[in-house]
């Protein structure tokens, strides 16, 4: 299913519809005897998404390319270069070719599945950890992070997939504070579903914005600051693990985004 579609239009992800194995609502784990089954079907359905990412990819990697082609024309053609003028070049260089890498290793990261079987994944234990790499990174050391848990919230997914998806999330919510503020996250039991709501302290999405957040490659930060991957991979694992993802504008003001994903019991 391609994420550009209307669903995609309307912030959410459809929780069906996909011809690849699902996780069920609830129930237990499945067994090892459908493990290379599922592990094959997984890796079709990112496989099938990552073709609809395809001209954005020619798009984003082209650019790059021809600025550092560009640059070496103009060195190369230049005599008794200044250090000054070299300097600034193979700082241009390395910076495009910097953004390549980050694109291409994005997109391997989501196209390749994990050996490892789907398990009972403890979801405060994956917002621990995605919280951990926020602290570490360039916009999060500043931000403060309020999160109430639910200790026998249990999804099922590979390891890592659903640390991924709320990483992205609260590493785009500091980025649009600029690296200063407060996030506000919480899980919740629901029925037989796990409901993951991040609401950050920023300024919002607008209302032009909105309708495409989850497109590949889309991103209001400025030159450098990001890849445009992050929520659109979100929405593909949200989708992978059978739930949805959505993206609203909080009444108190910031960005809120929900993950509702099937709940298991172990």
């Amino acid at each position: 299913m391609s994420i550009l579609n209307k669903e995609a239009a309307e912030n959410s992800v459809p929780a069906g519809g996909s011809a690849a194995a699902k996780p069920p609502a609830w129930g237990d784990p499945p067994s090892d005897d459908s493990h290379n089954r599922e592990t094959i079907n997984a890796q079709t359905q990112r496989l099938a998404a990552l073709g609809f990412m395809v001209a954005g990819v020619c798009h984003e990697v082209s650019n790059p390319l021809a600025a550092v082609h560009s640059m070496l024309q103009i060195l190369q053609s230049k005599r008794g270069v200044t250090p000054e003028t070299l300097e600034k070049g193979l700082a241009s260089i390395s910076a495009n070719v910097a953004r390549v890498l980050a694109i291409t290793r994005k997109l391997g990261d989501f196209s390749r599945v994990g050996t490892d079987p789907p398990a009972a994944v403890c979801v405060d234990a994956a917002m621990e950890e995605a919280l951990a790499l926020l602290r570490h990174s360039s916009h999060g050391a500043d931000v403060h992070v309020t999160y109430r848990g639910a200790p026998d919230a249990r999804v099922l997914a590979r390891p890592v997939t659903l640390q991924q998806v709320l990483f992205n999330i609260v590493q785009n919510a500091a980025q649009a504070m600029n690296g200063v503020g407060a996030i506000d996250a919480e899980t919740r039991i629901e029925d037989r579903a796990v409901r993951i709501r991040i609401h950050d302290g920023g300024p919002g999405i607008a209302d032009d914005v909105l309708p495409r957040v989850f497109e590949p490659f889309f991103t209001t930060k400025t030159p450098g600051e990001g890849t445009g991957l992050g929520l659109a991979i979100s929405y593909e694992i949200a989708h992978e693990l059978g739930g949805t993802i959505r993206a609203s504008n909080h009444p108190q003001g910031g960005a809120c985004f929900d993950v509702v994903l099937p709940s298991i019991r172990e």
